[in-house]
């Protein structure tokens, strides 16, 4: 009876143990070491639970390391400068740690011998059972196949393990589920209807949706994901957001307190092998244009200069029970990110490890970059070809980039 209790009581321990490290952590926003992950089922050895900790849990010395990191400067007035997001040092031995976890950003880049095998050895068991069950949460089926995507297109940019590239499609199309599936209710999660309505000082009815060029990092072929970017100005209604919008070079500067809310869903495969946008919202973001005072550490915006950025984003293991009769999942279920809080930002190149500030700012700050008047609101830069989009454009869009992934996966 005590060797139960006992048990039960260090099951209880490692089950409280917090994921992430808190505030005021020198590693805020890491994930912790001992920590238990269980994103697709409560069995911590289940093969699907084991093929995530592979793919999304990493251990390793960062290519880089941030000078916005907390640690990497000693005086905050005189760091926060112009080019304070460049600010980086090469990874060194004493910044090994954990990074990952459940979220967006994906550390891996590829396996050794022993992690290759055991990966292939996970991969082959999910089949019969596992994938019946599997495909009665289809979110929870989603999800898992976009993650196998996610790192079959990794091993296609690093070029390791290609051995893992069939057996990873072979998973996906074992988990495909039909198209009118897909299509449905029995995978959405939060509209951007409802996203908006949590957004401060945004009226989704006098935004328009942007259609764009889409650059590497929103383009389906290389992140498996659709993405619409939603635009209000403020104190008018849709048409005249449309008109400065597509007014060209005589677009005067971005009206203050403008918001943009980005929404991103999971391009799935279908039991065809064809490319289906879904309603799986996983990851929602929002950037206002708050003041255009001057850059500097008491500008209180993520960039410095007068832009602030928010995020949010779905936990696996927040849907991964709901099965079908499931026609929603509210917003509440997301995670609010820090922007103070740290990352691993492998999909953006190194592997770098900053704060989410930084990592935002490099691109979006509204000084020092390709146009002041635009404020860092890149998917309205005139190169971008920015124009009001059409229902459905943007997804079917995704579709169409995230066959040519298909088509270079199946060629391997």
């Amino acid at each position: 009876m005590r060797k139960l209790l006992l048990l039960a009581l260090t099951s209880a321990a490692v089950a409280q143990q917090p994921l992430r490290h808190a505030e005021g952590h020198p590693d805020y926003g890491l994930p912790t070491a001992k920590a238990t992950w269980l994103p697709y089922a409560d069995d911590a050895e289940h093969c699907c639970n084991r093929i995530w900790r592979a793919i999304y849990l990493t251990e390793c010395v960062p290519s880089e390391v941030g000078g916005a990191m907390p640690a990497e400067h000693d005086n905050s007035k005189e760091f926060y400068v112009a080019g304070w997001y460049f600010k980086k040092r090469k990874g060194e031995p004493r910044d090994r740690k954990w990074f990952g976890g459940d979220g967006r950003q994906m550390p891996a880049e590829g396996f050794d011998a022993a992690g290759e095998q055991a990966l292939l050895k996970a991969l082959r068991e999910v089949d019969g059972d596992i994938v019946t069950q599997l495909k009665l949460r289809p979110r929870a089926a989603v999800w898992l196949q976009h993650d196998l995507l996610r790192l079959g297109r990794r091993l296609l940019r690093t070029k390791q393990n290609p051995a893992l590239l069939q057996p990873l499609h072979e998973c996906v199309q074992r988990i495909a589920l039909p198209r009118k599936v897909l299509l449905s209710s029995a995978v959405r999660t939060a509209t951007a209807t409802e996203i908006a309505r949590h957004v401060e000082g945004f009226d989704f009815k006098d935004s328009i949706e942007v259609q764009r060029r889409s650059s590497r990092l929103f383009d389906a072929e290389y992140v498996q994901l659709w993405s619409s970017i939603y635009l209000a100005t403020p104190n008018t209604h849709a048409e005249a957001t449309a008109s400065w919008l597509t007014a060209g070079k005589r677009r005067t500067p971005l009206p203050m307190h403008t918001v943009a809310l980005l929404v991103q869903g999971i391009v799935a495969v279908d039991d065809a092998g064809m490319p289906c946008a879904t309603d799986l919202v996983i990851e929602a973001r929002t950037q206002r244009l708050t003041n255009r005072l001057p850059l500097a550490f008491d500008n209180p915006t993520t960039t410095r200069d007068g832009v602030d950025f928010a995020m949010w984003s779905l936990p696996r293991r927040a849907v991964r029970d709901l099965d079908a009769s499931v026609t929603a999942v509210p917003f509440a279920k997301f995670r609010a990110i820090d922007m103070a809080s740290q990352e691993l930002f492998r999909d953006y190149g190194s592997r770098k490890h900053t704060t989410y500030a930084a990592q935002c700012t490099l691109c979006h700050r509204r000084t020092n970059g390709p146009d002041e008047a635009i404020a860092g609101f890149s998917a309205v830069r005139l190169s971008s070809k920015p124009q009001p989009a059409q229902p459905r454009e943007r997804r079917e869009q995704a579709e169409r980039e995230m066959l040519r992934f298909l088509d270079k996966l199946r060629g391997k």
